[in-house]
């Protein structure tokens, strides 16, 4: 029954995958840069700076919540005129540096020579290509894409070579404008590829996590800033402080949006030590969280029997027949349930093992026993993980 639906899905997956890989050797908006390759930046400059322009009108506001630091520094990505170059040297101080990057000779030679005139010596300049940032390996501290980012062709390389240039633990302020249909401007719509989901989606993938959104501030525009994940560090973005994983995001086969999976619990656990059943579902978890899915985009179910009964025992039985101040399973159970994973034990195990239903934690259902709960899952299209 079921192997006819794996061969379509296998074939889907052949088909699919390559048109991904197609997609990001390709630029995502062909041509978007045309008027930038020889611009007067005379022109530019009364058209960037002016008051009628909201990051322009709202520059220092923008300035104070990017969090700059003296000694810092600071990469201007896609600097055109120079206008938070200029601000950001000022901010980062004798000690600091600002690096302006763009694709336009004509853009760095003008915040040279503005430089010069202004007597502001901590400024840099990089000419970048479509593909890359061009800015060393660990070289920057906040880099900083304001109107910028929908006109990277090549996103996925650009970020990447900018995660690579980010010093461990690097920010990225990122500023660009809100594309909503039925609201924003024709010329947004027309302009802007996408809104800021999938730039944010787009930005996860390359390796950052989110870690502010500065709203109230600015209304054409959205504010966020993200963090470098450094490469092997594990992280948790969906069930805090457990079940860690490492960022891949170059990894094929990740996390399908819709998948269904029940867990088969029996391992045992140390008295003091969390059940690694539960541990793996907050990996499992945190692993379509790193991909920048949400919880609700897994089905999962957690069927505990065997051995790893107790895991679900309230904390006053849990003392009682262990000696534990408390059960130490509980606080990772309960954050996923709060997530949608369904947790269930086994009756015929606690009876097997001597408990009592009153013992079992308020928080979890009572199951007929772990091979229903399996057999139903299996029925409704769960993939079936053993957790001996």
């Amino acid at each position: 029954m079921y192997r006819p639906l794996l061969y379509f899905f296998s074939v889907v997956l052949m088909l699919v995958v390559p048109a991904l890989v197609i997609a990001q050797e390709a630029s995502v908006k062909p041509g978007i840069n045309d008027s930038f390759q020889d611009p007067d930046a005379g022109e530019y400059t009364e058209r960037f700076e002016v008051e009628s322009r909201e990051v322009f009108a709202l520059r220092k506001e923008i300035l104070a919540a990017s969090g700059i630091q003296p000694g810092q520094t600071v990469a201007d990505i896609g600097a055109g005129t120079g206008l938070f170059t200029r601000l950001f040297s000022e901010a980062v101080g004798a000690e600091g540096r600002v690096i302006a990057v763009d694709i336009s000779a004509n853009f760095l030679e003008h915040i040279r020579s503005t430089a010069r005139d202004l007597g502001l010596t901590n400024i840099d300049t990089v000419l970048c290509d479509q593909e890359s940032t061009g800015l060393p390996p660990r070289s920057v501290d906040v880099a900083f894409i304001c109107d910028t980012y929908h006109h990277f062709e090549f996103p996925q390389k650009t970020m990447a070579s900018l995660h690579r240039a980010l010093k461990p633990e690097g920010r990225v302020v990122m500023i660009d404008f809100h594309r909503q249909e039925g609201i924003s401007s024709e010329w947004t719509l027309n302009h802007v590829r996408a809104g800021q989901e999938v730039f944010e989606a787009e930005i996860l993938e390359a390796g950052f996590r989110k870690v502010d959104e500065i709203e109230g501030l600015l209304t054409e525009n959205y504010f966020v800033v993200f963090e470098k994940v450094a490469k092997h560090a594990l992280v948790t973005p969906l069930i805090d402080g457990s079940g860690g994983v490492v960022h891949r995001p170059a990894a094929v086969d990740g996390p399908l949006v819709g998948a269904k999976a029940v867990f088969d619990v029996t391992a045992d656990s140390p008295t003091e030590g969390i059940n690694k059943g539960l541990d793996r579902a907050a990996r499992l978890l945190n692993l379509y969280g790193a991909a920048g899915h949400q919880a609700g985009d897994l089905k999962l179910t957690l069927v505990m029997h065997g051995d790893a009964t107790k895991t679900v025992l309230s904390d006053e039985s849990y003392r009682q027949r262990f000696g534990a101040e408390a059960n130490p399973n509980l606080p990772l159970l309960r954050r996923l349930q709060a997530v949608g994973v369904e947790v269930l034990v086994c009756g015929q195990a606690l009876n097997y093992k001597g408990f009592d239903d009153s013992e079992v934690t308020e928080e979890v259902p009572i199951a007929a026993s772990a091979m229903t709960v399996i057999i139903n899952r299996q029925a409704t299209g769960h993939a079936y993980l053993p957790m001996p």
